[in-house]
């Protein structure tokens, strides 16, 4: 995406020259800082309207103050409106339903500037504006400043589809000068973009007609023959392009002198489900995880007083999953894929805690073997329901059965 076209070539190698000759000779962060963001706001300028720039930029200042003030004051009631008030306006830009149920009240004119903002990179600031609401509160962010928040909400590089980094990691690399490394990091940059154009300009297209659409291949085989090599394109082409975007981003944040965290390994080769959640989309797994996961447990715990903590598991899997389902759509087919891998996850759970224990061959080769291979079908045929919406997955399960 960030290759698309020359010119956005050319203003990408042209600001990074100068952040390159900048930072060679002037010590002054806030000047580097000043390149990053100009820079980050011109590229996403042929992404994004103006409109939706400025008013993310407004409200991302005001969370940094939020933010600030929870730093200060660590009431947890504090940051349930602050953090309400961040969902809620994601919610009603994102979502028809909510939407429709504030028409006609001062709701709808307060959050008109919002509706408006383009949904381009939003699912992964909101992430970013939690991550830094709920950090500052428990009070693991020491050093901050609206300049370097803001380029962290804002780096081009991961700002349509991550990594999600984190803001403490964030504002080490953007505010020291670290030249020697920063060459290291460099010429690793390079590759990592090399690698991933390979994979999203030379691997996907190879893969993505038969992957999105199964009918394509409907003249040479079965409707369920048809239907498992397009879903093994799929596994092929979603992988490639996404893992091949991570490492071009990667790669463009580490020319900038920025170490931005790993976003895929080697997920397809997992032994069981949970595995493939610490390999694929690594950065939004430990998102998940930290700030919707173990809040849901912490919120059955509380609600129910229960001390099973199998039956408390399962339910924030399901939760969780579902959450991250719509995270990702606001179409129903996202809330199937999420309750695929919310349920997946909770068999794995009771497989690992109640089964896997007993079983004299799960430390074998063939063993790993056949956890590696049932993970991968599982995953693949999650992608069914993420592929095709509602009406087209109704369609071809009565073509099929």
């Amino acid at each position: 995406m960030l290759f698309n076209n020359y010119q956005l070539f050319i203003e990408i190698i042209a600001f990074l020259a100068v952040y390159r000759t900048v930072s060679q000779f002037i010590r002054i962060a806030i000047i580097r800082n000043l390149i990053i963001f100009a820079s980050s706001i011109i590229i996403l300028l042929n992404f994004s309207g103006e409109h939706s720039l400025i008013v993310l930029g407004l409200l991302s200042i005001v969370v940094f103050f939020a933010g600030k003030l929870l730093q200060k004051k660590r009431y947890s009631l504090l940051l349930f409106i602050f953090l309400f008030l961040v969902i809620f306006l994601f919610l009603i830009r994102n979502y028809l339903t909510f939407r429709l149920l504030i028409n006609n009240t001062m709701l709808e004119f307060l959050s008109a500037p919002v509706i408006s903002v383009q949904k381009l990179g939003l699912s992964y600031i909101i992430f970013r504006y939690v991550h830094w609401l709920v950090e500052s509160k428990k009070g693991s962010i020491n050093r901050s400043d609206v300049l370097s928040f803001l380029n962290y909400i804002f780096f081009f590089p991961s700002y349509l589809a991550g990594p999600i980094d984190q803001y403490r990691n964030f504002h080490y690399w953007i505010r020291n000068r670290r030249n020697k490394y920063s060459w290291t990091l460099f010429f690793a940059g390079v590759s990592r973009i090399f690698i991933g154009a390979v994979k999203t300009k030379l691997i996907v297209p190879f893969v993505i007609e038969y992957a999105l659409d199964y009918s394509v291949l409907l003249t040479d085989f079965s409707h369920s023959g048809a239907l498992i090599i397009s879903l093994l394109a799929y596994s092929a082409y979603i992988y490639f392009d996404f893992s091949g975007y991570s490492d071009i981003a990667i790669g463009m944040a580490y020319l900038f002198g920025i170490k931005t965290p790993e976003n895929f390994n080697n997920p397809y080769f997992s032994t069981n489900l949970s595995d493939f959640w610490k390999r694929w989309h690594i950065t939004f797994s430990f998102f998940l995880k930290i700030y919707v996961f173990k809040p849901v447990i912490d919120l059955i715990n509380r609600i129910f007083k229960t001390k099973k903590r199998l039956p408390v598991s399962i339910a924030a899997y399901i939760i969780t999953f579902v959450i991250c389902g719509i995270w990702h759509g606001d179409t129903i087919n996202f809330v199937y894929w999420g309750l695929w891998h919310g349920l997946g996850l909770a068999v794995n759970k009771i497989w690992l805690t109640k089964v896997k224990p007993g079983l004299k061959f799960s430390e074998t080769r063939m063993y790993m073997v056949l956890s590696i291979i049932i993970t991968f079908v599982f995953v693949t045929v999650g992608w069914f329901f993420f592929n095709y919406q509602h009406d087209s997955i109704v369609k071809i399960m009565t073509e099929i059965f």
